[in-house]
């Protein structure tokens, strides 16, 4: 079950957090997100390791791939051209990636098949979102 946590700044939303992730032996990945945060940071990367050209996964990604737990801090911050791939991992468990595979939430995994660039979201995969109320742009 997703979670959206609201609260005033400082760390206690976050420390909650992480003691949900050590009490349930859950691991965490973190984007803080920001006004320049891009889909690319949501996404996956190109970087060039030892003359060749890889897609390295973004937290998003590697959470949704692994099973492990996505805290989104500061997502009042987002941008409008970012929310709709958040939206999209947040409710529908897909997104397609700049590798040219595509993330699918796993009940409909049977139905597109087992193609190679078909790749099923984790059931253990989990978003909490820390935001705070009144602030930033309307979700």
């Amino acid at each position: 079950q997703d979670m959206f946590l609201l609260g005033e700044p400082g760390p206690e939303l976050r420390h909650l957090v992480y003691l949900y992730c050590i009490i349930l032996g859950k691991e965490l990945e973190i984007v803080s997100v920001t006004r320049d945060t891009s889909e690319s940071d949501l996404k996956q990367r190109r970087e060039i390791v030892d003359g060749c050209l890889r897609f390295v996964d973004q937290p998003p990604v590697s959470a949704a791939k692994n099973g492990r737990v996505l805290l989104l801090e500061g997502i009042e911050k987002a941008e409008r051209n970012v929310l709709p791939t958040l939206n999209n991992l947040l409710e529908n468990r897909e997104m397609a990636l700049e590798d040219r595979t595509f993330l699918v939430a796993p009940d409909r995994a049977s139905d597109v098949g087992r193609l190679p660039e078909h790749i099923p979201v984790n059931e253990n995969f989990e978003v909490i979102a820390i935001g705070q109320p009144g602030r930033g742009n309307p979700l």
